[in-house]
């Protein structure tokens, strides 16, 4: 079992409301407030309030133009011990050119060595397994993609390094982790139309910390994500004259401080209900029980917790493929497929044979004429030669090496 020590870093869950601008001279003369108010249309003045249906509470409070509609959704998962809260609120013009989306905060983490499952993979914890890379290229890659990868005719401008977003914003680094800002304009078409949008996010990383386990020895672990991601769109070529509006509803938010202090303890029962699952299954988490601290106390022992889990999964897996792989009366040798492969395998519901050849499913027994033509079956009385003019006979499962 595994002996993880604490790592002192922080889950990102505070949805963080608030904009920058894109690029030079439009930048500082939209948050400045210099840019010509009287050339818009509307003025944000009506107040919109995000409903979280679970504790009946209004979350927060923003301001958007006369005759915009707006929606949100407030969606809790305990079980997402590192994430349980996903926020996510959309306020359009009349006719759907203009928005303003504010997007759930992304969290990710990267194993090394690397886990068995895929980069991009969900851990389903709340977090994304990805390994740490810059704020422009997370967003070129993952980011994107993920929230606009369907659009028609999909086409990324520019993405650039926004330094004073944080600052702008008011979102304070937290201790120990180290901040990026970006923003990327890409345009599409939506519902027939030529659109453009600016996609803004605020990158926190930390650095790797180091655990130990009796299965897999030294493992760093890296966490870092989008603790703030929004957006605007509106018709081609009409973005830098509703930016003001834009900047007008983002700062106008207040949030309510009785939801500010629901959202801290749930997720100081979420880590408390993880811990409780360790503690079933884990008993060398001797102090799985003291988590009753507030959320920021809480995330050391979160993170050590996360990483106990992953090894138990790990040593679960190597059994696995072990009873799966394990040589039958025919191998010989000591030559065999990587573990990595075999994992491969059971994730695709797929078996190598001993001749490298790939068979969907699990079978007993496969048959082989020699010729490239296979015969799997669980049925112990098949036989293939019966009424066939070809010969087959039996091969092995490709082993595990050793």
């Amino acid at each position: 079992m595994a002996n993880s020590k604490k790592l002192s870093l922080i889950v990102f869950l505070a949805v963080c409301i608030g904009i920058a601008i894109y690029g030079g001279a439009q930048a500082q003369s939209a948050l400045t407030g210099e840019s010509n108010q009287s050339s818009l249309s509307s003025v944000p003045s009506v107040p919109y309030s995000i409903f979280d249906p679970k504790f009946n509470l209004v979350a927060g409070v923003y301001l958007i133009p006369s005759g915009w509609q707006a929606q949100s959704q407030v969606v809790w998962n305990i079980e997402h011990f590192s994430q349980p809260l996903q926020l996510h609120t959309l306020a359009c013009s009349a006719d759907g050119k203009s928005a303003l989306e504010f997007f759930p905060a992304e969290q990710f983490v990267w194993l090394v060595p690397r886990s068995m499952a895929r980069p991009g993979q969900p851990l389903g914890d709340g977090a994304t397994l990805l390994p740490p890379v810059s704020a422009q290229d997370a967003m070129l890659h993952f980011e994107i993609p993920k929230l606009r990868g369907s659009a028609q005719n999909l086409k990324v401008e520019q993405i650039v390094s926004v330094p004073d977003l944080a600052q702008r914003l008011q979102v304070a680094c937290p201790a120990g982790g180290v901040q990026e800002c970006v923003c990327a304009k890409i345009s599409y078409v939506l519902n027939g139309q030529p659109v453009e949008e600016e996609i803004y996010g605020v990158k926190t990383a930390f650095n790797g910390v180091t655990s130990r386990s009796s299965t897999v020895g030294s493992m760093v672990q890296y966490n870092w994500g989008f603790g703030t991601l929004f957006s605007f769109r509106t018709a081609q070529g009409e973005l830098e004259a509703q930016r003001p509006n834009f900047w007008a509803m983002v700062t106008s938010f207040k949030p309510n401080p009785a939801w500010q202090a629901v959202r801290a303890q749930v997720q100081q029962q979420a880590l408390q209900h993880n811990n409780w699952r360790l503690q079933e299954t884990a008993s060398s988490i001797a102090n799985a029980n003291k988590l009753g601290q507030m959320v920021v106390a809480g995330n050391a022992q979160f993170f050590a917790n996360q990483a106990a889990r992953r090894e138990q999964e790990y040593a679960s897996d190597q059994m696995r493929l072990q009873a799966r792989y394990a040589p039958t009366g025919g191998a010989t040798g000591t030559s065999g497929m990587s573990q990595t492969e075999a994992f491969g395998d059971l994730m695709m519901g797929r078996e190598t044979a001993a001749d490298g050849s790939k068979h969907d499913g699990y079978h007993s027994t496969i048959w082989s004429d020699g010729q490239g033509n296979y015969r799997p079956t669980n049925d112990p009385n098949y036989n293939p030669n019966i009424n066939s003019s070809s010969t087959w006979t039996q091969i092995d499962k490709m082993p595990l090496g050793r």
